[in-house]
């Protein structure tokens, strides 16, 4: 398969994809390639912060996979993909201790006034009054806003540092999450009030959507403690920036940012949004997954969604039905032989039956196998067209298995 990165991705993953015969093409951002053009033949296109639009999918008639070398999919047209039928995969957790590293890192910077004191020095400025008021972490309380993969490392290295870790409840979270919850000791709030109303330190770990939007917004940081601190390594746009400057001004806010909502396109320029000229503010370039073990992991798992993708069976796609879907369900046992689903999907395309769902499971054996369609069409088939199902030669038994 042609295979297009439009961002770097390890040396020693590209090899192990070649080696599998593909063919690896690394587009060169920083020389202004047109992507819609550079792509128009690729089978599978892996970005990582490149935007994917729905005039770059038109452009790759034979695009069938897009990866988000990461975890989220916020800059991919989704939607657009789905209608293409195109698979959209991610790589989620991989990069997930990097950026719980780094959300410490910017916690412990701002407490004990790091990135300041680190600059006076470097102007022989030695103030050791003006950096000896550090609170310290011990004992203090630490909201997490979502709870997933990194989320969780957060609230892992949070207890080795002595923080009370409190987060939202919600009845529906992963096994690893409940699992997660229950070694550290997490402290669960039914609102984000409630939340709010006890944290020392408040960290983002939530992927943007119209829901989350600018949820850091003047109410959200009216109902922070005075003097709280405000870590964001998850997306730019949770934050209303003018609310969070504010709120600084007058707050005593501190504010820890690896993520901007006006971040510039380019690696290196001139740019710095007014939060950081702020004191208390400390800030990264957007690198919190940017670690050599988290890209090796990274690569990897890329590396695994092209293997899956190789057998019909993408790991972490996105954008895939998670319930059934249909009114009805058959199963069709049949002979393994050729024609035998052909045949079963002209008939129920005869009937006016559309299939939305289908999975064929061949039984063990050498002679006479058999296998089971799991078919789930529009609308329940009448008896007629479970007769003419039946006549055909190839099939053994047909089962109606779900009707609402």
């Amino acid at each position: 398969m042609l295979l297009c990165f439009a961002d770097p991705i390890e040396t020693s993953e590209i090899n192990i994809l070649e080696s599998q015969g593909h063919q690896c093409v690394v587009l060169d951002r920083q020389s202004g390639v047109d992507l819609e053009k550079e792509i128009e033949m690729a089978e599978v296109l892996i970005v990582r912060s490149t935007k994917v639009t729905r005039s770059m999918m038109i452009a790759a008639p034979e695009l069938g996979l897009i990866i988000r070398a990461g975890a989220g999919t916020d800059n991919i047209d989704v939607e657009a993909a789905s209608e293409l039928g195109i698979y959209v995969c991610n790589v989620p957790g991989q990069n997930a201790v990097a950026v719980a590293e780094l959300t410490l890192g910017l916690i412990l910077a701002l407490d004990r006034g790091i990135s300041q004191a680190t600059r006076d020095l470097k102007d022989a400025d030695w103030n050791k009054a003006k950096y000896a008021r550090a609170t310290g972490l011990k004992g203090r309380n630490l909201a997490i806003f979502g709870f997933g993969s990194i989320g969780q490392e957060v609230a892992v290295r949070a207890k080795g540092f002595g923080l009370s870790v409190h987060a939202l409840s919600n009845r529906e979270r992963a096994s690893g999450a409940t699992n997660t919850i229950s070694e550290v000791g997490v402290i669960l709030h039914d609102t984000t009030e409630q939340l709010l109303a006890v944290a020392d330190i408040v960290s983002l770990h939530l992927p943007l959507t119209p829901q989350t939007k600018k949820m850091v917004n003047g109410k959200f940081l009216s109902q922070m403690k005075p003097g709280a601190t405000l870590i964001n390594t998850a997306r730019g746009g949770l934050l209303d920036e003018d609310a969070v400057l504010q709120a600084m001004q007058t707050n005593d806010l501190r504010v820890g940012l690896d993520v901007f909502e006006a971040e510039p396109s380019e690696a290196a320029t001139a740019w710095g949004p007014a939060l950081a000229q702020m004191d208390n503010f400390v800030g990264t370039h957007h690198i919190g997954a940017s670690t050599d073990q988290a890209r090796t992991a990274v690569a990897r798992g890329v590396v695994s969604v092209i293997n899956g993708y190789e057998i019909g069976l993408p790991p972490n796609c996105v954008n895939i039905a998670a319930q059934p879907l249909g009114e009805c369900a058959i199963a069709v046992r049949h002979k393994d032989e050729v024609g035998a689903l052909a045949a079963v999907l002209s008939c129920l395309g005869n009937a006016g039956l559309n299939v939305q769902q289908m999975r064929n499971e061949i039984f063990e054996g050498t002679r006479g196998a058999a296998a089971v369609a799991t078919i789930r069409i529009s609308r329940t088939p009448d008896p007629a067209t479970v007769k003419d199902l039946e006549t055909i030669p190839s099939v053994i038994k047909v089962d109606v298995l779900v009707a609402t």
